[in-house]
């Protein structure tokens, strides 16, 4: 389970690996961003620095980011296959979850 704040995080880096990979740019490499300084201004400047870093180890302990570390901050980190899937399939989840739903309720 992850919480909203990872969900809206993993969303925005999906939508620019897919922005990426629009752009030609290899897989292996458009799934790669930067630092969590880097990932906090480009993508969440709103956010305090700290809370982005937290949301980043989130993801990572569940799977959805590989992070490497360095003076105690994430140095580097990418988009794991697991969080291509899952973000690859969500629309269709979401689809299997309502269809289980109404079966549940309606004989």
């Amino acid at each position: 389970m992850l919480t909203k704040e990872a969900k809206t995080v993993l969303y925005q880096l999906y939508k620019e690996y897919l922005v990426r990979r629009d752009g030609n740019v290899s897989r292996s490499r458009a799934k790669c961003f930067s630092s969590a300084e880097s990932i906090h201004a480009s993508l969440f400047p709103d956010w305090s620095l700290e809370d982005v870093e937290d949301v980043l180890r989130e993801l990572g302990r569940n799977g959805f980011l590989d992070n490497s570390y360095a003076d105690d901050t994430i140095y580097d980190c990418s988009l794991s296959d697991v969080a291509i899937v899952k973000m690859e399939n969500q629309k269709k989840e979401t689809l299997l979850t309502v269809a289980d739903f109404i079966s549940k309720f309606i004989p």
